[in-house]
């Protein structure tokens, strides 16, 4: 299944008035006119945020048929382009099969929801998939669609389409005036953040959200399916993101003993004084809000004792409802910290179950590993709450300044400016350096990358050099289907092998155990010189 939603940093657009020079007739949208497809420009609204409000009116994931209900399409004007629609329950997105009929069709794609009093200041956003024949042929523009309770409606300005996910949107939504006045000889009317709208249609009671796909010249045979996902409307106080202040009552500490709690050092920060592994310092986010493919951007300090102690710091995203679920992916092993240093780190999530609804709310901060003292604070944080949407697959990165090992101390792990070197030796019996994926993970179908770099003894040594992996409670269970030959590597210079998807037997989600992965040297020749690790990517099926 493609993986749906992103891990993203947020970034803020603003859209520009834009006018238009036709006349408007009552209860008609014109066609819209090629747009630059760019959306709007930057900005940040961060700062209207109000504890207590709800943070999404509408999020439409399609990760259910029933999501589909009360969406259709229909042709503007004198159009006769029709579409059938329906689940595709694979990706779990609205799929669409446009039938065009002519180089000047105008085609609507919408769905009706829970009616909003008013999206003034608003934002709205869907993601559209669109296939290589449309974006080849170049023609096409896609625009946001809005429909309020009187049955006006109002476009954005034009998308050129990009093969793969595109996300349409808009920001701090504006209507405008609606007045037409001169400007430098040339009419224009003021459609606010809109390209064009029906004249009198406002932003109060809106009831409808879609896109529209103008032909603008594409041929009626340029055709393929059009997917649909993450259908988002968010409220004025959730378009920007969420900088959280230390003196919100919102912060709270969890899983701890009665003596440890949450305090404010006077300088902006709160801090904690853990005693205990998994003792939490978090802020609890309300619902309703979709934290799904968000990210969350946290500095925090410790001090001496802290450091001293040898305990890790641990950024999460948790449910605090239900069944908990949380997203632990985040870890700042002791050796990266200084005492009194802030450290800064970004955190994000795919997991769908990121949604918490009225009356539920999901913790955002960190928690501390392993046997503890001193003191943790938290500088800053900010929760990009409109960041994500569809993405990428997601990927393990196995860190370079800590956590591998040897299966011989003889064969001398260091970590250098690199990366992580070790030295093959003859007399070790195996010659191998791995990082550990703790479980449980589901790895089947996943591909690991790994970067590496050879110096010129062990070139000189003609060994060839094999990435694996294997299951740590069964070793039987491996893969050594990727291999590197000694005439395939210059010394010093880097080499990247991509190693083939992984079978079922590496599926550990309902396994303790993890695995081990990394390289170890084969073939001819004879094991000397070094060989330095520069990167390891896991990415998940």
């Amino acid at each position: 299944m493609l993986q749906k939603l992103l891990i993203a940093l947020c970034t803020i657009f603003v859209l520009s008035a834009c006018g238009g020079d036709l006349d408007l007739e009552p209860n008609q949208t014109p066609p819209p006119g090629d747009g630059d497809g760019d959306g709007g420009d930057g900005g940040d609204d961060g700062d209207d945020f109000e504890p207590g409000e709800p943070r999404i009116y509408t999020y439409i994931p399609f990760d259910d048929e029933a999501d589909t209900e009360g969406w259709g399409h229909r042709c503007v004007e004198t159009c006769d382009a029709t579409a059938t629609l329906n689940w595709n329950s694979i990706e779990e997105v609205l799929a669409a099969e446009p039938m065009w009929a002519s180089d000047s069709d105008r085609l609507d794609i919408f769905g009706t929801v829970d009616e909003v009093d008013d999206m003034a200041g608003s934002a709205a956003s869907i993601w559209v998939f669109v296939t290589e024949e449309y974006v080849t042929d170049g023609n096409m523009s896609m625009h946001l669609l809005l429909g309020n309770a009187e049955g006006l409606k109002g476009v954005s300005r034009a998308y050129a389409p990009e093969l793969g996910w595109n996300r349409i949107e808009m920001w701090e939504l504006a209507a405008g005036t609606g007045e037409t006045e001169v400007v430098d000889g040339e009419e224009t009317t003021d459609y606010g953040t809109f390209l064009w709208h029906d004249d009198g249609f406002t932003l109060r009671d809106i009831n409808e959200i879609g896109v529209r796909f103008v032909a603008n010249g594409k041929a009626p045979e340029v055709d393929g399916q059009l997917w649909f996902d993450n259908v988002t409307m968010t409220p004025a106080s959730g378009t920007g993101p969420l900088i959280v202040e230390a003196d919100d009552e919102a912060w709270t500490v969890m899983d701890a003993t009665e003596g440890v709690t949450v305090q404010r050092d006077g300088e902006g920060g709160v801090y904690y004084e853990p005693t205990a592994a998994d003792q939490k310092l978090v802020y609890l986010l309300e619902g309703p809000v979709d934290l799904v493919g968000r990210s969350f951007d946290m500095t925090f300090t410790v001090d001496q004792a802290f450091k001293d102690s040898g305990a890790d710091v641990q950024p999460i995203i948790q449910q605090n409802f239900g069944s908990y679920t949380g997203e632990f992916g985040c870890y700042v092993g002791n050796g990266a910290l200084t005492a009194g240093e802030p450290y800064e780190v970004t955190c994000a999530t795919e997991n769908e179950a990121f949604v918490a609804e009225e009356g539920e709310n999901i913790r955002v901060g960190l928690q501390v590993k392993n046997e503890v003292a001193g003191r943790v604070t938290i500088n800053s944080m900010q929760i990009n709450i409109n960041a994500g949407g569809p993405s990428g697959p997601e990927t393990i990165e196995a860190s370079i300044t800590e956590g591998w090992r040897v299966s011989a101390d003889s064969l001398n792990l260091e970590y250098v400016e690199e990366g992580v070197a070790y030295s093959p030796n003859p007399d070790a019996e195996y010659k191998q350096l791995v990082y550990d994926i703790a479980g449980p993970q589901d790895l089947s179908g996943a591909t690991y990358e790994v970067v590496f770099s050879v110096d010129q003894d062990f070139k000189d040594g003609g060994k060839a050099v094999q990435p694996f992996i294997q299951r740590t409670d069964d070793y039987g269970i491996a893969d050594y289907n990727c291999y590197v030959g000694n005439g395939s590597l210059t010394a010093g210079e880097d080499y990247t092998a991509t190693c083939p998807a992984l079978n079922d037997q590496f599926n550990l989600e309902t396994a303790e155990a993890g695995v081990q992965i990394g390289i170890q040297t084969a073939g001819d020749g004879t094991d000397q010189g070094t060989i330095t690790v520069k990167s390891l990517t896991v990415t998940l099926d």
